[in-house]
């Protein structure tokens, strides 16, 4: 065709496998093909003009070295776009070349020749194909060239390769719109000046798109010396997350946020420029502030949007290790065109409480009340004592099963790993204690009738020492399991601090001091003063008929 209309449609040159080609054209990286527009400059279209991009795109970016090259064919004047041309199998071969003929003081960091070349690779191209391509009508769809040689633009092909079909390019892969980049969105204008949100108290970040290279600079700034982490996510949960973390002394790196363990990303992944850690004095408060610029489009990672992304916050509290981070965390949604946020909160709050309230029933009431019914047993008549005891410590045992059971249930709904935090490990401990405790209970050694005259044998005095024991050190396990299970309530619906966590806790503390009183008083009186009235035959002696129910404890 000559150019001044659109072309006639062209059957698929002749190629087969095995057949040497040779053509000259521009080298492009795959990311940019198929992200539509030049990842350094997202106002040009990728195929339109790959005379615009720059060597420092091309040859330094990770993500553009390894998505593979292709050379592209001629340029179809009915579109104003090149075709795709032959995929090049040897990157290393096309990134020698290439930073032999860049420089770097044209800004190719990685470049390591005195060459001209500034921006649109075009060089020579010789090679054997290999693969035919799968037939779509994609970079995957075209021959694949191995055993390739870089010449020089210059250099002409005395057989030159047959002209590529230029194919439709695919709606959603070539676009003049990069699919990061959202149109406006009122509210403030997050890509001319940073935007700032609160994450939390003394917990800030600020952030700004910047258009011109599809990246998103942040900066967090957290009251205090501690490991500062942020993290985009898909579902607001951290299992599957891309999580960028620092700590003082340190940079800010990637990592992949699984449930219950984080892995730092490979070298190769660690795309973020301009990434620091450091710590400030604000007269006398110590200020950790993490930087750090990212890609917002990234394979195999989350895209982040000029738009409404799910995002998570972390930090360490008082700790700079990198680590669990406990109640410090929570999903956040922020648009980072317009600075607009919005606190997300946590699920299944209804299930959290039933468990609270589950525990709090079993080891703030009931398991209390088994306790002191077996200290003031004198204060009973008959067996009274003892069937408050069974059923006291029964209902104590079955709503810590309950409670259990949902924790378990909710934890594995939310993709949170099991038996990770401090509480938890509690809970598990105390369950199987609990478990033995009821078991070694229903199997107890009696003791001898009252009127045999015989004396408690070894194994129920050890029995007795171990239950008294284990049911002590139960109960002090619970008190501390019930006030941490309110501080994660807390943390998880955002009432750290709230007027609400202050009051709940204040009412807890009192209503666990009336009962350890009890406990007290209870424990002095009939077991250490009351005692010795009754040996000496006092008027407060035991019954023999009330001896037997003392079988229980």
């Amino acid at each position: 065709f000559d150019g001044s209309s659109a072309p006639e449609p062209v059957e698929p040159p002749s190629l087969k496998v095995g057949d040497e080609i040779c053509t000259t054209g521009f080298i492009m990286d795959t990311f940019c093909i198929n992200r539509g527009t030049l990842l350094d400059a997202p106002s040009i279209v990728t195929l339109q003009n790959p005379d615009l991009h720059s060597y420092h795109c091309l040859l330094d970016v990770p993500v553009c070295v390894e998505s593979g090259y292709q050379v592209l064919g001629e340029k179809d004047p009915s579109t104003g776009e090149y075709c795709l041309g032959y995929r090049l199998e040897e990157t290393d071969t096309v990134v020698a070349s290439g930073r032999a003929a860049g420089s770097v003081e044209d800004g190719c960091t990685t470049c390591t020749g005195n060459g001209m070349g500034t921006k649109g690779y075009r060089t020579t191209v010789k090679g054997v194909i290999k693969d035919l391509g799968d037939g779509s009508q994609s970079v995957s769809g075209q021959p694949l060239l191995t055993n390739i040689q870089m010449l020089d633009a210059s250099v002409e092909c005395a057989t030159p390769a047959p002209k590529t079909v230029c194919l439709e390019p695919p709606p959603a892969e070539i676009t003049t719109t990069p699919a990061a980049i959202n149109p406006p969105i009122e509210g403030e204008d997050c890509s001319s000046d940073f935007c700032e949100t609160t994450l939390t108290e003394g917990y800030t970040l600020k952030y700004k798109i910047n258009e011109a290279d599809a990246t998103v600079t942040m900066e967090a700034t957290y009251k205090g010396e501690a490991w500062l982490g942020i993290a985009f996510s898909e579902d607001e949960r951290m299992g599957g997350s891309n999580g960028i973390l620092g700590s003082p002394g340190g940079i800010p790196q990637k990592y992949r946020l699984n449930q219950g363990f984080i892995e730092i990303l490979s070298p190769e992944e660690q795309t973020l420029t301009e990434a620091t850690m450091e710590t400030t004095e604000d007269g006398d408060q110590t200020m950790t502030v993490m930087r750090f610029t990212k890609l917002l489009v990234e394979p195999n990672h989350i895209d982040v949007t000029a738009g409404v992304n799910n995002m998570l916050w972390a930090n360490g509290g008082d700790s700079t290790t990198i680590g669990y981070h406990g109640t410090n965390r929570a999903p956040i949604q922020i648009n980072l065109a317009s600075g607009a946020s919005d606190t997300v909160s946590a699920p299944n709050m209804g299930a959290w409480l039933a468990h609270g309230i589950c525990a709090f029933v079993a080891w703030g009431m009931l398991a209390p009340s088994a306790v002191n019914s077996a200290i003031y047993r004198s204060l009973f008549k008959g067996p009274l004592w003892f069937k408050i005891h069974q059923f006291a410590n029964a209902s104590a045992y079955a709503l810590t099963v309950i409670a259990f059971a949902i924790a378990v249930a909710f934890i594995s709904k939310e993709g949170n790993p099991h038996w990770f935090s401090s509480h938890a490990k509690m809970g598990l401990s105390m369950f199987i204690i609990a478990s033995v405790q009821v078991l070694w209970g229903a199997a107890r050694p009696h003791l001898p009738g009252p009127d045999s005259g015989d004396e408690k044998t070894t194994i129920r005095k050890v029995w007795e020492i171990k239950h008294r024991l284990t049911g002590t050190i139960l109960l002090a396990c619970g008190f501390w399991q019930m006030s941490a299970g309110i501080k994660l309530f807390a943390g998880k619906y955002n009432g750290v601090g709230s007027v609400q966590e202050q009051g709940v806790t204040i009412a807890y503390w009192i209503w666990i001091g009336a009962e350890v009183a009890l406990l007290l008083i209870g424990g002095v009186y009939f077991k250490l003063l009351r005692k010795p009235v009754e040996n000496d035959g006092g008027n407060d002696a035991k019954p023999p008929t009330q001896e037997k129910e003392d079988d229980a404890v």
